[in-house]
């Protein structure tokens, strides 16, 4: 004490010399504006110096030499200074308190900035005298100090001589001060633990024990003012009464989940908050997250406040408390804490305690239901808790843990298992009662939703199971308690359940009717050649529930329950199959193609259906492709996906089908990343497109005739508007009609297509798969070879041996269409008779071809395809007359999902269910079970026959999709709208389909249907020149949205957008070639870059998180713009080919060259400061394109020699 140095005179006994150091030339406003008040004189001596010079370090000095003498006394004993002068350094061997306070509301409050001040000084063992030092302490004062001073890291009550007693005990035994300071204090031992291991890491790491509000809240700048509150480490909140004859207290609460310490219960304080304070006695204290409590002879507690993910982190400090440099000699223990599942893993364990202290209780915080099975384990025991020892309280939401004995040192994992009650609708359809409810077997709640559920034990049970190395096999039986769900759809009562473990990372599982065969999903998948056998190398484990049956599949790395089919409603009938699972967390992306609000999907109460049809896009109606796949993201922020291989109609609310097997691929990853590659190395990786495909593209249905279209690229040039691509619609045909021209209108188009491509441009020209059945025989080539092959979807033989006629767009010969007539009378007075190839047949694929070829040759050249109205669609319903021949049942299923005009049944705009199509293999199928792989089976014959006939090659751009069809194709969205939400709506949808590994995607620009605004087009404009298929396209009888058709302005700010677009092509070209040879996406969200940052799970929108960004067209010089991330580094590559050979990268023939900026250094050349990278440019692949073989290597570790510098032009700080 006293070591400012302190005097009660001023300088000495004889006073101080008058010169330059007792009275300088300038004195700050000090204490009586002398230098030595209440000090010595500034000349005095000291072995560091003047006094002048070193007086500020008096206080130092003195504990430097308390430390040594310390040592000395105590020996190996910690012991403990505390100084009341101090500088910067003097925390490392002392502590400090604030000083001879007074006994006033004013110091009680200024102790709190004077204790945050400083932590940040770098001394956190600190506080003030509670209750004041000077005068004499109210008991109102007293015990609000008392209060807040029991959390004060260095807690004394302390004051002068000649002042009242201000201990506890002075006030009385009942006084409302020694109530107050045992609760308090008891709090504060309780924690100790909690506080040591706060010195510890400010020991070690250098953090503050007490800090202020915004050191965790940095973000939050409401916390930056906070001073009247403190914290403990990162997850204690103290909040004090600091005002006399209180009982409420302002206080700020950050937003986070907080806890009350007192009552253990959730806090539901907004941030700016008032806390009660009831009849002066209580002080409000937040928690979050892990504190230990324990005295260091008592046992040890757990404290687990979880945050709003149900996680929480933590760790413990402990030695023997007493001994010197415990941490450098490493006898200590060093715990880390984490929730998921409670993971007490030992960091660093160098000391043994004496009194065998073990954990015996664990308090869980913000548990809101209780476990019904918790489980202990060590790693070679598993222990489950008796009922007494596991007490949850619901009011509170507080699990206690008792009468436990985990070892302080030893790793333990607390597992806790929840019993989750789960009604699962049992009345799907609707219309339901409680007659119809309980006929079923199943419970009735009018107040619950559903209102009919199954009960607990409905569904399959097991019966027998193996488990052998490479999976399960499972046989189960139906529940006979329960009748039959659907009369017209018979339950199968024995199934056999395969899983198989296909890698480390991937599983699959087979639910079927081991006795008779059914229809099986005709797609070739990419699978591991054998199973992986090896337990260790697997990320996952299976168990298998037995009643109800269910499947459970496991992360092992974080225990989550990824998949969780334990759950009652397992239905497996001829026509109707659910099966329902519980999710690891809301998050979950996928399940197209339906369009939806967000990316992320709402799973509250939802249901989407999939069945390919030809409808716009709509919320929540079924559109044109079917991919059962989705993508879920876990607490642990890993990724896992399934693949329901299944082209059935379906929903997903839970997943209900209408006729199939159950064939399921499970696939597991950590890092977000290489999970999508996993999923494409099974369904295929997307198809490289030419590079021209890229450029911008210009498509309109109803262009008049081939005049408007030479009028527009003659405009696209004259405003330089970068345009590769023309496209012609269904204009072009005689009658809409395949494989023909109109002679009348596009008479000339061959020529202009023709001079357009000499010119650099490319074309491209729709096909739509129905072909017209009215035409005079030898007239119509498509139609009469198609008959001789016998390639069109005919009846099954048993019903008629005739073609099942449809309508689309060919017109009947000889008629002239009346147009003011509505859409219904138009069809059936006008429109002809359609036949649909069957793509699964090899003789349709090579009709397909032939037709293809002939076009090219004898009508028109061409670059690329775009197939259409492939769901397939029709105008009627099932087919002419719409009388479906065969088992109604099909057309009109026992159930129905949500699709769109549902009550129309399954045929409505498409093909009769019954209708049979035959595979591959010859077997034959109903059209009912490959409805929605149409446009799969038409897309790789239109992919293969570009190749065939071009000899390049191009692209193929297809409405209906399924998983594997970006193998062949891009897609677009289809017929959207011109409205301001569907703009958004496209950055869902290119995400949707990019999770569905189709790296080819936009929408149409500015929209299909309905007159588009002049604003909305343009941003449309602006955002679809990052789409990664920019085309702007538009329908018939609607004005021109083309970017000439605006006028000068809105052309030059398009022709500005897309200058940039083009800018980027050879980066976006990389990406398609990464996409292709790794399965990377394309358009990406934020997410999968930034998966670790949970904000972005819920954002809807794509990143281009660009290192390096290559700038060129393919015929400019290249340019490479690097962007450095935060520690001045990056990563790049760029894939270069020819731009439109085939197989080019499976024959080697492209270039790939990486790039990597590792440093930047500033060096002086020419007398100018300028940024030299160092670089390494390595070309990892060049195959004969071109004879040399380039290596550049450029490195730049010093100065660079002479001779390498005279070869390198410095202008304006760019290195040529």
């Amino acid at each position: 004490d006293m070591n400012e140095v302190a005097n009660f005179i001023k300088g000495g006994i004889k006073g101080c010399a008058d010169n330059k150091l007792n009275y300088p030339p300038f004195t700050p406003c000090i204490l009586d504006d002398l230098m030595y008040s209440k000090t010595l004189c500034m000349d005095a001596k000291h072995k560091w110096g003047n006094h002048y010079d070193v007086h500020s370090l008096y206080g130092y000095s003195m504990v430097l030499a308390t430390d040594k003498a310390s040592k000395a006394v105590f020996g190996t004993s910690r012991s403990m200074v505390f100084t009341r002068s101090s500088f910067p350094g003097v925390g490392k061997y002392s502590g400090h308190w604030l000083g001879d306070n007074g006994a006033n509301w004013n110091d009680i409050k200024w102790a709190i900035p004077g204790m945050l001040e400083f932590n940040l000084f770098g001394i956190p063992y600190i506080g003030a005298d509670i209750c004041g030092f000077f005068d004499n302490s109210t008991e109102e004062l007293c015990t609000r100090w008392m209060q807040v001073g029991a959390f004060y890291p260095f807690s004394r009550n302390h004051n002068a001589q000649g002042y009242a007693d201000q201990d506890p005990a002075a006030y009385g035994i009942d006084s409302l001060v020694v109530t107050t300071s045992r609760h308090y204090l008891n709090i504060r031992y309780t924690l100790l633990p909690y506080l040591y291991t706060l010195f510890y890491k400010a020991h070690v790491n250098g953090e503050t024990v007490v800090r202020p509000v915004m050191h965790e809240f940095y973000s939050d700048i409401e916390t930056w003012a906070v001073h009247k509150q403190f914290m403990w480490g990162a997850h204690l909140l103290i909040t004090p009464v600091l005002d006399p004859g209180v009982e409420l207290v302002e206080a700020y609460i950050p937003d986070a989940i907080w806890y009350n310490f007192e009552t253990v219960r959730p806090s539901s304080l907004d941030p700016f908050s008032t806390c009660s304070s009831v009849s002066g006695k209580k002080l409000y204290i937040c928690v979050m997250k892990f504190v230990c409590s324990l005295s260091r002879l008592h046992p040890m507690g757990l404290i687990i406040a979880l945050d709003d993910n149900k996680a929480a982190s933590g760790e413990l400090f402990w030695d023997d408390g007493d001994s010197r440099d415990t941490v450098s000699s490493g006898v200590y223990i060093h715990y880390q804490f984490s929730v998921d599942v409670l993971s007490m893993q030992v960091a660093h364990n160098g000391y043994t305690d004496p009194n065998n202290l073990k954990f015996e209780k664990i308090t869980v915080m913000g548990m809101n239901t209780a476990p019904a099975l918790v489980r202990v384990s060590d790693g070679n025991t598993v222990i489950t808790l008796i009922e007494s020892q596991i007490n949850h309280n619901s009011s509170t939401q507080v699990l206690h843990l008792e009468n436990l004995e985990l070892e302080l040192g030893k790793n333990y994992t607390v597992n806790w298992e929840f019993k989750i009650s789960v009604n699962i609708n049992c009345y799907p359809e609707g219309d339901e009662d409680q007659a119809k409810c309980e006929a079923r077997g199943c419970l009735w709640e009018p107040l619950s939703n559903p209102q009919c559920y199954y009960p607990e034990n409905h569904g399959y049970i097991t019966s027998k199971k193996v488990e052998t190395a490479s999976g399960i096999i499972v046989e189960i039986e139906r529940n006979t308690e329960f009748p039959s769900q659907r009369s017209r759809s018979r339950d199968i009562s024995k199934l056999q359940v395969d899983i198989t473990y296909l890698s480390g990372r991937s599983l699959r599982w087979k639910i079927f009717d081991p006795y008779n065969a059914r229809y099986e999903v005709p797609i070739h998948l990419d699978l591991p050649a054998t199973p992986e056998t090896d337990e260790t190398k697997r990320e996952y484990r299976v168990q298998i529930n037995n009643q109800p049956f269910g499947i459970q599949v496991i992360r092992k790395e974080s225990n989550e329950i990824i998949w969780d089919s334990a759950v009652p409603g397992f239905t497996f009938s001829d026509q109707f199959l659910q099966i329902s699972t519980i999710l690891p967390s809301d998050y979950v992306y996928g399940f197209g193609e339906t369009e939806h609000l967000t990316y992320k999907h709402d799973l509250n109460y939802q249901k989407y259906g999939l069945f390919a049809k030809d409808q716009p896009p709509g919320y929540k109606l079924n559109s044109y492709g079917v991919h059962p796949f989705y993508m879920g993201l876990e607490k642990s922020k890993s990724a896992h996906g399934v693949l329901l291989l299944n082209s059935n109609a379906m929903e997903n609310k839970r997943i209900t089908l209408i006729k199939l097997y159950l064939y399921y691929y499970f696939l597991f990853i950590t890092i977000l990343y290489f999970f999508l590659r996993l999923y494409t190395y099974m369904i295929g990786r997307p198809v490289l497109p030419a590079y021209w495909s890229l450029g911008f593209q210009l498509c309109r249905y109803g262009y008049a005739n081939d005049t408007e279209i030479a009028d527009l690229y003659r405009d696209m040039k004259a405003a330089q508007i970068p345009y590769d691509v023309q496209y012609a619609d269904i204009d072009y045909m005689e009658r809409q009609m395949d494989f023909t021209l109109d002679q009348v209108n596009f008479k000339e188009l061959p020529a202009l297509v023709d001079q357009m491509r000499a010119e650099g441009m490319r074309f491209i020209f729709i096909l739509d798969p129905a072909i017209a059945g009215n035409e005079t025989k030898g007239s119509y080539p498509a139609f009469d070879t198609g008959i001789e092959k016998d390639i069109f979807i005919k009846w099954p033989p048993e019903f008629s041996s005739d073609i099942v006629w449809g309508k689309v767009w060919p017109d009947y010969p000889n008629v002239t269409v009346d147009n003011s007539l509505d859409w219904d009378t138009q069809v059936e007075l006008f429109r002809a008779f359609a036949a649909f190839p069957d793509f699964f047949k090899s003789s349709t694929t090579e009709w397909w071809g032939e037709q293809i070829k002939d076009f090219y040759n004898n009508i028109m050249k061409f670059d690329g395809l775009w197939i259409d109205m492939n769901e397939p669609a029709s105008f009627v319903h099932g087919t002419v007359g719409e009388n479906c021949l065969g088992n109604e049942d099909l057309e009109n299923p026992p159930y129905m999902p949500p699709l769109e005009s549902k009550l129309r049944g399954l045929k409505h705009k498409t093909l009769c269910m019954n209708s049979e199509q035959i595979l591959a293999s010859g077997t034959r199928v109903k059209h009912y079970d490959v409805h929605n792989l149409y446009g799969w089976s038409h897309t790789k014959p239109t992919y293969d026959a570009l190749l065939s006939t071009t000899g390049k090659r191009g692209v193929v751009v297809t409405r209906s999709t399924y998983p594997s069809s970006g193998r062949w194709a891009g897609h677009w969205l289809g017929d959207n709208y011109s409205t301001w939400d569907q703009l958004l709506k496209s950055i869902i949808g290119m995400c949707l389909v990019v999770l569905g590994k189709i790296s080819i995607t936009g929408a149409d620009i500015c929209g299909f249907f309905n007159t588009a605004e002049n604003e909305m087009c343009l941003r449309w404009m602006q955002l679809g020149a990052f789409y990664p298929f920019s085309r702007n396209h538009n329908t018939i009888n609607m004005p021109r949205q083309d970017p000439v058709a605006w006028g000068p302005e809105f052309a030059a700010m398009s022709r500005d957008v897309l200058n940039i677009r083009y800018t980027l092509l050879p980066y976006l070209y990389t990406l398609m070639y990464e996409a292709h040879v790794h399965g990377n996406t394309v358009v990406r969200p934020l997410l999968h870059e930034f998966v670790t940052d949970e904000r972005t799970w819920d954002i809807d929108g794509h990143g281009c998180m660009l290192c390096f960004v290559f700038s060129c067209s393919r015929l400019n010089p290249l340019g490479l713009i690097v962007a450095l991330n935060d520690e001045g580094v990056a990563h790049g590559s760029l894939f270069w080919d020819d731009g439109e050979g085939i197989n080019t990268v499976q024959n080697g023939r492209y270039l790939l060259t990486t790039f990597s900026v590792f440093d930047v250094r500033y060096y002086v050349l020419k007398k100018a400061k300028c940024p030299v990278l160092s670089a390494l440019f390595g070309l990892w692949s060049l195959n004969p394109i071109g004879n040399p073989r380039l290596s550049i290597s450029l490195e730049a570790k010093h100065l660079w020699p002479l001779s390498i510098y005279e070869q390198i032009q410095i202008q304006n700080c760019f290195m040529q």
